[in-house]
């Protein structure tokens, strides 16, 4: 079973990850969240190697433009699209993928990698906690959304992509205390009553074994040999703007800097994991894993023991009944596709 541990966190911090260069001059590749950090890196890796094409999202149209022109210039890649896509609005999700089909876009690739972390509890304007929706919720439904066009895109020979960017932080979460008890898990977590000090603390943590879940659900219900590999990707600690959201005292952005300074991966170094998955061939052998420096890692013990198994099957279920409400193509999508 999964653990994490110094000595293995140490390990692969201070492990050099190789460049991706697989031939991807007829795949079509979207990249959620482009404009800065992970995202972007993992984007200017992909417009190097110059795919059929390249669409990136940022959260509005000032930074999808200036992240269309920075890409373009550090890859030599003409004709990148970059739509706005805002995540604490499941809306903004609705209307990226009807717009994606409106212009009749393909995918072999999506990658899922736009996240905050913030101590703070705020909702969004669709009444969930920040982190939650923006983390969970509305990737989820993205992923569902756009697993059609995945589907599509697969071959036999070749599966497509859906690579939710994740974290070793999911290890950190033992446990949910009481949500045996609760009527539901989804209200509660994002209830403020329950969202003390302590609970936002480890919220970003949460929502990364909620991913981590969220991938295990889907892909144990996805047809074998299945046409889409899903996988959930830690692309380590690294120099870049996660926090940025975060009100943290200036004490905590102190040892924060210096945490990262003597632990860190570049940005650039951890976007290699997240390429890696995207476009390297044997994917179906990662398909409903999750993937630490490029090699399947076991997840932790609470993901596969009994509890968390009733917590990961109740929450899928509450995440179907949440996202089949915002948009009725959810349900045709997992009636059609998913058993």
């Amino acid at each position: 079973m999964g653990k994490f541990s110094i000595f293995g966190f140490l390990h692969e911090q201070w492990t050099k990850l190789q460049i991706s260069t697989a031939d991807v001059s007829d795949q079509s590749l979207v990249v959620v969240g482009a404009n800065i950090g992970l995202g972007n890196e993992a984007a200017a890796h992909l417009a190097q190697l110059k795919p059929k094409s390249l669409l990136i999202t940022s959260r509005d149209q000032v930074k999808c433009e200036r992240s269309k022109a920075d890409l373009e210039s550090r890859s030599g890649m003409t004709g990148i699209e970059s739509w706005p896509l805002e995540l604490c609005s499941l809306k903004s999700v609705c209307s990226f993928v009807d717009n994606f089909e409106a212009n009749g876009c393909t995918a072999n690739v999506l990658i899922a990698n736009a996240g905050i972390s913030t101590f703070k509890y705020s909702k969004t304007p669709d009444g969930y906690e920040s982190t939650f929706q923006v983390n969970y919720l509305s990737t989820a439904l993205l992923s569902i959304l756009m697993l059609p066009h995945l589907i599509k895109a697969g071959t036999p020979e070749h599966a497509s992509r859906l690579v939710i960017v994740s974290s070793e932080c999911h290890y950190l979460i033992n446990g949910v205390e009481g949500a045996d008890k609760w009527s539901s898990i989804i209200e509660t977590i994002n209830d403020e009553a329950y969202c003390t000090s302590s609970v936002m603390a480890k919220r970003y943590f949460l929502s990364k074994l909620l991913e981590v879940m969220f991938i295990r659900e889907l892909s144990s219900r996805l047809p074998a040999p299945t046409l889409v590999a899903v996988s959930a990707v830690n692309p380590g600690l690294c120099h870049s703007r996660l926090m940025r959201e975060a009100d943290s005292s200036p004490l905590f952005k102190f040892v924060l800097s210096v945490y990262k300074g003597l632990f860190a991966r570049t940005t650039e170094m951890g976007s290699r994991a997240i390429v890696h998955a995207a476009i390297e061939p044997d994917e179906r052998e990662r398909h409903g894993h999750y993937l630490s420096s490029c090699k399947v890692t076991e997840v932790s013990d609470y993901v596969l023991s009994a509890e968390g198994g009733e917590f990961s099957k109740r929450l899928w279920d509450e995440t179907l009944k949440i996202l089949g409400d915002i948009d009725p193509r959810v349900n045709k999508i997992v009636s059609e596709h998913l058993t």
